[in-house]
């Protein structure tokens, strides 16, 4: 009698350890299923760059934001020493509005954009062109733009020959 109660209690035993076990074991699962908890986002680093123009189209600001292909286009100042006839004007007329700057195509024939404009005018100015130099010590890209035509954006049509040079830094 005592016999059979020992091995009842035996066998009780062992089913509540291995009872035990297995809901140990399937909350271990639903807690690797879940994997990690997610890290604490990184706090944006600011996008704001100094980017001044030097020659025929004059400018120097700091700007947030510049310059995603979607968009937003930052607001800019910028002095031109022509108008959009082509005439050359005396001194500079002031333009405030929106701009874009990137790189343009790829590879060996890789180049840059400049487009700026002034909506509600007839200011819309394109370049594409220019010679790359980015010093990736120091993060700043300096574009030099010798005789590149100034397009009208949107027709295509020819304003007159640019030089001037772009540099773009961290501010």
């Amino acid at each position: 009698m005592r016999r059979k109660l020992i091995t009842k209690l035996g066998i009780l035993g062992l089913a509540a350890i291995f009872l035990l076990s297995m809901a140990s074991y399937s909350s271990d699962q639903a807690v690797t299923t879940q994997g990690k908890p997610n890290k604490p986002d990184k706090p944006d680093k600011p996008k704001t760059e100094w980017i001044e123009f030097i020659g025929d189209l004059v400018g120097h600001q700091a700007v947030d934001g510049c310059c995603p292909n979607a968009g937003p286009f930052p607001e800019y100042t910028m002095w031109l020493n022509f108008d959009m006839d082509g005439n050359t004007v005396p001194g500079y007329d002031r333009y405030d509005g929106q701009l874009f700057i990137n790189n343009y195509g790829a590879g060996r024939n890789r180049q840059y954009i400049v487009q700026f404009w002034k909506k509600g005018t007839d200011v819309a100015i394109e370049i594409i062109g220019g010679v790359i130099d980015f010093d990736k010590r120091s993060k700043i890209l300096t574009v030099t733009f010798t005789d590149e035509p100034c397009m009208e954006m949107g027709t295509g049509r020819y304003i007159t020959t640019v030089n001037f040079t772009l540099v773009r830094r961290p501010y």
